[in-house]
């Protein structure tokens, strides 16, 4: 993205790629130095490389995985807000028959300047992903 581009604009380009599985274009979109929350796992990825193979490896790991986003709020100060909705079919753990299906609503909280994300964070109910995927 360049500088003349809104967060917003930013943010949607995000969600595009994460459509697309585009981990090459999810790096592109954050500042080396960026940092991504994943609140419920209080865990923290630092520089927009690991923040990459961190979506590169969950696309491997839920090759259907798909972002529906519910809504974008735009704030002052280069802060977007997106509720979204992740699905994905879990992979089969030993003896299923059956294929489960990943539903988890989300919120990520996102810090864009000059055209990047500079800082993410992502809050999600990780009780819920363990149910959906054991």
């Amino acid at each position: 993205m360049t500088s003349a581009s809104t967060p917003k604009e930013v943010v949607t380009a995000l969600y595009d790629a994460y459509g697309r599985h585009d981990h090459r274009a999810i790096l592109a979109l954050y500042c080396d130095d960026a940092t991504h929350d994943e609140v419920s796992q209080l865990k923290t990825k630092r520089g927009s490389a690991e923040i990459a193979v961190g979506m590169q490896k969950l696309f491997s790991w839920l090759p259907d995985v798909r972002w529906e986003v519910k809504s974008m709020i735009e704030g002052g100060d280069g802060a977007v807000a997106v509720a979204y909705v992740m699905r994905a079919t879990a992979p089969r753990k030993s003896g299923a028959t059956d294929a489960k299906t990943i539903s988890l609503r989300g919120v990520q909280l996102l810090e864009v300047a000059d055209g990047r994300i500079r800082h993410s964070e992502d809050y999600w109910d990780a009780a819920t992903f363990q149910r959906q995927v054991s």
